[in-house]
């Protein structure tokens, strides 16, 4: 798999399993869980961040990803929570 097609793979995997670390990406992806595995798949996140298909987050050293969809509802949750 390379390419659009690796792309849309960990699109579908975030969207059903979120929130993700890179690493469970790379394994349910069937690669071998390396340095160069893990930067090839960082690289479509940020990809993926950047067309504003997922949100990821930083905790320490762990990259976070979730689907897009998912911060707009949280955002409408938040509009409707009565305090």
């Amino acid at each position: 798999m390379k390419g659009k097609e690796l792309r849309m793979s960990v699109l579908e995997l975030v969207e059903h399993h979120w929130p993700v670390h890179i690493k469970e990406l790379v394994r349910d992806l069937g690669l071998e869980v390396n340095n160069a595995n893990i930067k090839k798949i960082s690289y479509h996140i940020k990809e993926l961040e950047r067309l504003e298909k997922v949100r990821t987050k930083r905790i320490g050293k762990a990259l976070i990803a979730w689907p897009h969809d998912m911060e707009r509802l949280r955002t409408i949750y938040e509009l409707m929570r009565v305090e």
